[in-house]
């Protein structure tokens, strides 16, 4: 009996002991000492070699030296000495997840997930290495579970809105967004997702509304500004984007993208020099957008700085392998400056290129236009009114494809004036034909 007494007493001032030294290891690592965790913990080893906090600690300890391989061989010893322990499950995973064995790593959190189907943290785990891997669809089953479980946690219903707008759903991402700024209206990040996601489908009041909300919270937040600019540039509020866009540049924030939408600010509010002036510094910042070229071009040529105009238009054009209807706008452009030029052949020429591209009816009108009173074509100008008539005309579902309809909506005053053109040209054609003979 004294013996066992004995025994015993031996036993636990052995595992103090072993408890103590555990304690010290503990305290090593986290004073950053891990060479020193790293010797005690295999101290501890050597005397018991099935102590399975000496192998955890010594994993962290490598893992914490950036030894991942080695941690990993004394993680794989932890968990054969304790199979079911889930903090040596959760350090193996996550060794598993960063050397990019994400097989291995989701294996274990899905055995915890099975046994114990309530419990957040291998869900949590699950969805966060799915979303890693960008497998956007179990990720978002599993933050809605989690979610589901706990209804107040910000950060799922956030990573949930941003899994679920990478697959392209974007009502449920929108609500999402809303329910993580309702639970933590501090996080800056759900109000710049939420405002792009608006700003995609087209919702810019929203996203304005969007914007001002997190700039209650955080005024000089330089990517809600310069997203609250840009949705009133999109929603047509040009003097509110102005107002914007001026604002980030005082600030100093000289940016490409402030300087070149500030340009296209100023283009739609017909300030050319204004808009050619941004639009020079934002192409020194890239020359290689055929959008800035474009509208920098279309500037220049609208202040009368004609050949400047001509060579970014070209730019523009060189930049693109354009679709019909954009390299169509840009030999309209260019017809446009040539027009103000008085060189009015090279005007027709251009048009007749922007036609060949894209035969929209207003194209067919302008050169009728350029027939009519520069060129003193008469027939020929009767020919592009009249074919502009005739495609403004057509009707607007075609027999056997009636859910498809024309883009072209005819403006009456136009077709009035090309009406009267034509019969004011025929009249004129049968008086000189009358007076010849």
């Amino acid at each position: 009996m004294k013996y066992l007494i004995s025994l015993l007493g031996i036993v636990i001032s052995f595992n103090l002991y072993s408890q103590k030294l555990i304690q010290d290891i503990e305290l090593k690592i986290l004073k950053g000492q891990y060479d020193s965790a790293i010797v005690a913990a295999n101290q501890i080893i050597k005397n018991d070699s099935i102590n399975w906090e000496a192998y955890y600690y010594l994993g962290k300890s490598y893992q914490a030296k950036y030894k991942y391989f080695d941690a990993l061989k004394v993680f794989e010893k932890a968990i054969e000495l304790d199979t079911v322990n889930p903090i040596i499950e959760n350090a193996l995973a996550e060794v598993y997840d960063f050397i990019g064995k994400d097989e291995d790593a989701i294996n274990i959190y899905y055995k915890q997930y099975l046994r114990d189907t309530t419990s957040l943290e291998p869900i949590v785990n699950l969805a966060n290495i799915f979303r890693k891997k960008k497998e956007y669809a179990p990720a978002i089953h599993y933050y809605q579970k989690a979610t589901a479980i706990d209804f107040t946690n910000f950060y799922y219903y956030k990573q949930l809105a941003f899994c679920t707008a990478r697959i392209n759903i974007p009502l449920p991402a929108i609500y999402a967004y809303k329910t993580a700024i309702s639970l933590n209206p501090y996080d800056i990040g759900c109000y710049v997702q939420l405002a792009n996601l608006y700003n995609s489908e087209r919702y810019f009041s929203y996203a304005i509304e969007t914007c001002n909300s997190g700039l209650e919270n955080y005024p000089l937040d330089n990517q809600l500004m310069k997203l609250w600019a840009y949705a009133n540039y999109l929603n047509h509020d040009f003097d509110s984007s102005i107002t914007g866009f001026d604002k980030l540049l005082e600030l100093g924030d000289t940016t490409y993208f402030n300087l070149k939408y500030r340009g296209l600010v100023h283009f739609e509010k017909k300030e050319f020099e204004k808009a050619t002036i941004d639009l020079k510094l934002a192409y020194e910042f890239n020359d290689k957008d055929a959008e800035t070229c474009f509208f920098l071009g279309s500037a220049l040529g609208r202040s009368g700085e004609n050949k400047e105009g001509i060579y970014f238009l070209y730019n523009a054009m060189q930049i693109l392998t354009p679709a019909p209807n954009e390299i169509s706008n840009i030999y309209s452009e260019m017809a446009h400056i040539y027009l103000n030029q008085d060189k009015y052949k090279l005007s027709l020429q251009y048009l007749k290129l922007a036609y060949k591209s894209d035969a929209t009816p207003l194209l067919s009108f302008k050169m009728g236009q350029l027939y009519d009173y520069y060129l003193d074509n008469k027939k020929l100008a009767i020919n592009c009114y009249e074919g502009y008539l005739t495609m403004a005309n057509m009707p607007d579902s075609i027999q056997g494809t009636s859910n498809l309809t024309n883009s072209f909506v005819a403006e009456p005053e136009i077709i009035e004036n090309a009406k009267e053109r034509i019969r004011i040209l025929k009249e004129e054609l049968f008086f000189e034909s009358a007076k010849k003979e």
